[in-house]
């Protein structure tokens, strides 16, 4: 079940869409959005969610931040709900526990760390054509 689901978490994460959770054997749904999987100092797969609803053990009113560990988590699935990171709520991709183990982290379109390389216009190294062939 545990690679089930971090798979659903690992595609939650990079297409930054919501996920309805069940966490050890509640029966509760719990949604989340998804920002993080890492693996911590122990070994253990961690996935740092911002829950938005649902229920929550301790009586606490959603929204608000929430490590779930993914042996725990007995059931997933992706939402069709997307998300926006949540930079103004706390949200860091270069936080120190994600530095050693970290499976996947969602990207800000808006932030330039995060953005993607941007290609070469023209091929670079050896395989760049020495003559332009004119027809």
């Amino acid at each position: 079940m545990t690679g089930d689901v971090l798979s659903v978490f690992k595609e939650a994460v990079l297409s930054r869409r919501c996920c309805a959770l069940r966490y050890r054997d509640q029966t509760q749904v719990r949604v989340v959005e998804p920002h993080a999987v890492y693996e911590d100092a122990s070994g253990e797969i961690i996935v740092d969610c911002y829950q938005v609803g649902g229920y929550s053990e301790s009586g606490r009113t959603p929204p608000f931040w929430r490590p779930f560990r993914m042996h725990k988590v007995s059931a997933a699935a992706l939402l069709k709900k997307t998300f926006a990171p949540r930079r103004s709520e706390g949200f860091s991709a270069t936080r120190s526990r994600y530095r050693n183990g970290l499976i996947c982290v969602v990207s800000d379109p808006s932030s330039p760390a995060m953005r993607a390389p941007v290609p070469p216009s023209a091929p670079v190294g050896p395989s760049r054509p020495t003559k332009t062939l004119r027809r």
